[in-house]
């Protein structure tokens, strides 16, 4: 994957409208970037007085990550079109990394094993920090059980955080998401500033 930059606006208006924009803008631009809305994806976004503001319905805000080369384009969109929608860009942050923590406990040898892949094998510029895991087997018991016992054959536990470009890290953490049992942080951005 090749490394592609990007930046987090964060846009003044409700997210159903400006979801149609995009979409339609895209279509019509026949560009095809890649955008991830914040709250749908899993990344964090605000702080606590930017989340009280938006559930007290004093401000609509979107946050959205998109390609720094889409960026420019779109913005120039919605200058264009604010005296008939009212969509206004109220910032931009260019994105330096992201990260995000797991916990993940696995009862089967075959989810273990594509956990493992998945963490020795991850997209460049990313790295698996602060890795521990621990594997308890039990061989007494005569094959592996249902998720729910209270007994398993096979545990596989490990922890650890995902660091690197924005967009691998958003991969490893969407990929992440398809596994039973996992604990994951929300994806922390980290911005030029």
């Amino acid at each position: 994957m090749a490394k592609k930059e990007f930046v987090e606006l964060v846009i003044e208006s409700p997210f159903i409208l400006f979801k149609g924009f995009l979409m339609g803008f895209i279509e019509g631009s026949g560009e095809k970037p890649v955008y991830f809305f914040s709250k749908k994806t899993g990344i964090k976004t605000e702080t606590l007085v930017e989340s009280l503001k938006v559930w007290f319905g004093f401000e609509t805000l979107v946050h959205v990550c998109v390609e720094v080369k889409f960026a420019d384009n779109l913005k120039k969109a919605l200058e264009n079109t604010f005296d008939k929608l009212g969509m206004k860009v109220k910032s931009e942050k260019p994105i330096k990394s992201a990260s995000f923590d797991f916990k993940v406990t696995l009862y089967h040898k075959k989810d273990a094993k594509r956990f493992e892949e998945l963490i020795h094998n991850l997209p460049d510029g990313v790295i698996l920090d602060e890795f521990t895991k621990d594997i308890d087997e039990d061989k007494d018991a005569a094959k592996e059980k249902g998720v729910y016992t209270v007994d398993h054959a096979y545990i596989y536990k490990a922890e650890g955080e995902i660091v690197g470009n924005f967009h691998g890290v958003v991969d490893v953490f969407l990929k992440m998401k398809d596994f039973p049992h996992i604990e994951l942080e929300e994806v922390h951005l980290n911005f030029d500033e």
